[in-house]
């Protein structure tokens, strides 16, 4: 049992299913809306998910893509 004060451990994010980038809205993309239930997000009640990289236009791109802390949309793509 952990103690109360202790944080919660860190998401293992390759264990993460990430909605397909094309789905999402620029905002999401940017890591600036969270990327699971589109809510704004607030410097320092975030989870950054880390760098992506996809396919566009025949390039390779990278995208950011973070979430809400309590995200109940993440939890459920686990």
């Amino acid at each position: 049992m952990r103690h109360p004060s202790t944080p919660d451990p860190a998401l293992d994010r390759r264990l993460v299913t990430l909605p397909p980038v094309i789905t999402l809205s620029a905002q999401q993309q940017r890591g600036v809306h969270c990327v699971f239930c589109g809510t704004p997000l607030r410097t320092g009640a975030v989870r950054d998910l880390g760098p992506q990289l996809t396919e566009a236009h025949g390039s390779a791109v990278h995208w950011f893509p973070r979430s809400c802390l309590p995200c109940p949309k993440e939890q459920a793509c686990l």
